[in-house]
């Protein structure tokens, strides 16, 4: 089933999900890699793809986002305080999903360089400060988002391990017909 249901997560919402963890787990991990271990094996592969992963990004979560919003009344749902601190979790995640490309996307136009797509210059660099500037929230934004993440573990871990709603079955199981 593509779209989601009271219980179950669909096919496009998982799949945006998971495309989405994996492409931002590349990203800080090859970043944390590059700055304790420099000029490692694991960077010097993944580094030069950073803008392109994080164009991706920026485009899965666009259309992640409009996809959500049309979904929310379909979403299985939790009761009272897990409720709206859900909703506002996944907000701010969101928030900084979408956040944290267009800062670094921003900030390489700013500093010059071009945003460069899969080796393509979708947009040509510029002498910009205002825009190199957003290189400070970039960073900012990796180490808050990297924060939500531990907590959107750590909560998908309390709802199976302690809860035992199926809340991680209704993302990471097959999704009904």
């Amino acid at each position: 089933m593509l779209k989601d249901s009271p219980r179950a997560y669909g096919r496009l919402t998982r799949t945006l999900h998971w495309l989405v963890a994996v492409l931002v787990v590349t990203q800080l991990s090859s970043v944390f890699v590059n700055a304790v271990w420099k000029d490692n094996a694991f960077s010097q592969a993944i580094f030069p793809w950073h803008t392109t992963i994080g164009v991706g990004v920026l485009i899965l979560m666009t259309a992640r986002t409009l996809w959500a919003l049309s979904q929310r009344r379909q979403r299985p749902r939790h009761e009272g305080r897990l409720q709206r601190l859900a909703i506002g979790g996944h907000i701010v995640m969101y928030a900084l999903l979408i956040l944290m490309p267009l800062s670094g996307a921003l900030m390489t136009w700013g500093m010059g360089y071009g945003v460069h797509v899969f080796g393509k210059a979708w947009f040509e660099g510029a002498d910009a400060p205002w825009a190199a500037s957003f290189g400070g929230l970039h960073g900012t934004f990796a180490w808050l988002l990297t924060l939500m993440i531990v907590g959107h573990v750590c909560m998908a871990l309390y709802h199976h391990f302690r809860l035992r709603d199926g809340t991680l079955r209704r993302m990471l199981g097959p999704a009904p017909d």
